[in-house]
């Protein structure tokens, strides 16, 4: 970190800090309204309207658009601006490849690294989130159910203490962009929960095998109903 900033004057080494943290906080706020249903595949994105809500200039709006850009989130097209992209079979397909990638190292690096103190930590941790889970699932809640979704696929990756694999896995966690698939009632919340239930159970047992295949069936099956929404 010497070199940077090496023959810029210190107050403009703080200024560019400070952009770095604006550019992040407008990327997270515009990413939150994708996920959320706020802005849906084929809206603009226009920097002014950003730039007002979150009291900023357009210059570090421009910039989060391109990392949106740059995670799949986000298309450019000439003249006509930024928009949120529609996805296709092949990108919910190439997320997902991933995603089991990421996942599956993560269960065998928790099961093979965690102490009994760490692993049991995160079983109660798991354990936590399952039983939310459950009232969602009852309720029929699908927004607050892939929250908790999401928590325990995040817990198992900050179990290992890996913040590449984690910055990576948020690249292409696609949350709450469930809207489009056909998880909309407590009986198919009931059935991916028990998908959950299995990891639990196969980490708590230390057993690789099990818990790598239970989440890779559990994923390539969030991705087929993921795929049947896109097409619809």
């Amino acid at each position: 970190h010497q070199m940077e900033g090496w023959d810029m004057p210190r107050e403009e080494v703080a200024s560019a800090s400070h952009r770095q943290v604006f550019r992040e906080e407008i990327r997270n706020a515009i990413r939150e309204a994708i996920f959320s249903g706020e802005l849906n595949p084929g809206d603009r994105i226009i920097e002014t309207y950003w730039a007002k809500e979150l009291g900023v200039s357009q210059g570090p709006v421009r910039e989060a658009i391109r990392d949106l850009e740059a995670m799949g989130l986000v298309e450019t097209v000439p003249f006509k601006g930024s928009r949120v992209r529609t996805l296709t079979e092949k990108d919910v397909r190439d997320n997902y490849s991933v995603r089991i990638c990421l996942e599956s190292k993560s269960i065998r690096d928790a099961i093979t690294q965690l102490d009994d103190e760490q692993m049991a930590e995160l079983t109660e941790r798991l354990r936590s989130i399952l039983h939310e889970m459950d009232d969602c699932a009852n309720r029929g809640d699908l927004r607050q159910f892939t929250d908790c979704d999401t928590a325990f696929h995040r817990a198992i990756i900050d179990a290992t203490g890996n913040q590449v694999l984690r910055k990576l896995w948020e690249q292409c966690n696609m949350r709450n962009w469930f809207r489009f698939s056909a998880l909309t009632d407590a009986k198919s919340l009931r059935q991916l929960q028990s998908g959950h239930q299995q990891i639990l159970e196969a980490i708590c047992a230390r057993d690789i095998k099990t818990a790598t295949s239970t989440l890779e069936n559990h994923l390539t099956g969030l991705m087929d109903s993921f795929i049947r929404g896109v097409k619809a």
